[in-house]
């Protein structure tokens, strides 16, 4: 599962351990966050509707954005070459989220035809 930003959800330590339930998992998640774990157990940021985030990807601005525009990945928005905030994000992320995002770019584009 992809965020829209590119991330892969199932390579998140939040993800993988709400949706194995690892109990050594969740008290080192509960140890590291203010409120405990419950700021901390995520089932991914898509779909729009997604009601079990982290605390950060709830309040993450790149996937307000996507939604608010109704795309289903950042590749797929007509902003995504001018997007300073997108383009920030990749930067600092990973090679691998960059090549990523550019191969998903390229296929929105050749699917808008």
């Amino acid at each position: 599962m992809l965020g829209y930003c590119g991330l892969n959800c199932t390579e998140c330590s939040s993800y993988k351990t709400t949706v194995t339930a690892d109990e050594e998992l969740l008290a080192k998640a509960a140890a590291s966050c203010s409120d405990g774990a419950p700021e901390w157990a995520c089932l991914g940021c898509t779909p729009a509707n997604q009601g079990f985030l982290a605390k950060y990807c709830a309040t993450c601005k790149i996937r307000s954005c996507a939604i608010a525009k109704g795309v289903q990945n950042c590749a797929a928005c007509t902003d995504y070459d001018t997007c300073e905030q997108l383009k920030g994000f990749i930067k600092g992320g990973s090679e691998e989220l960059a090549q990523r995002m550019t191969w998903l770019r390229e296929r929105f584009k050749a699917l808008a035809g």
